[in-house]
């Protein structure tokens, strides 16, 4: 089963959508989520690092970690990451070593920068030029992309956030 360009934006759309319900819970707008060639579709995954004080513990990571999991295989090989930002360093080395064949972002790095989430930096931490990913990374811009970005900061400057304030959110510590 091969999914189409429409499949993909429309579980990124819903992705987007779940995105909007857990920043109101008071989680982050980060989600991962799995889709493979052969029909899986993951659970949704979302930052789990203040839960479970695992700092790898990122959406994009859980939702691997449960599809390889859910596959009882070691590698993502013939699935696809689909974020709703774009992955930081550590999330995209995940995603390289374990072979997924493609990641899908519905919004880029620099669109969340401004946002707040500032993890340029993990790029080089981790040796990864999104130059290089160009065949790789595919953005998939969908209606309310940036939604859960915008509410989260809407939240965190009205006070109505549970997570501490500070001037960046960095993804892994929030």
């Amino acid at each position: 089963m091969s999914r189409t360009e429409a499949e993909i934006a429309g579980l990124m759309a819903d992705a987007v959508e779940f995105s909007l319900h857990h920043v109101e819970a008071g989680g982050l707008p980060f989600i991962g989520v799995l889709v493979g060639d052969d029909g899986y579709v993951s659970d949704f995954g979302v930052n789990e690092v203040a839960r479970t004080g695992d700092p790898t513990a990122h959406a994009e990571i859980v939702a691997m970690r449960t599809a390889m999991h859910d596959l009882g295989r070691s590698d993502l090989e013939g699935s696809w990451l689909l974020a709703t930002g774009e992955p930081c360093g550590l999330c995209y080395s995940f995603a390289l070593d374990h072979r997924a064949d493609r990641i899908y972002v519905a919004v880029d790095g620099d669109a969340v920068t401004g946002q707040g989430f500032d993890y340029g930096g993990s790029y080089a931490a981790f040796g990864i030029d999104r130059a290089q990913l160009a065949g790789i990374i595919h953005r998939i811009p969908v209606a309310r992309g940036l939604a859960p970005f915008e509410r989260y900061l809407d939240l965190r400057h009205r006070g109505i956030s549970t997570r501490p304030p500070s001037s960046t959110h960095p993804k892994g510590t929030s």
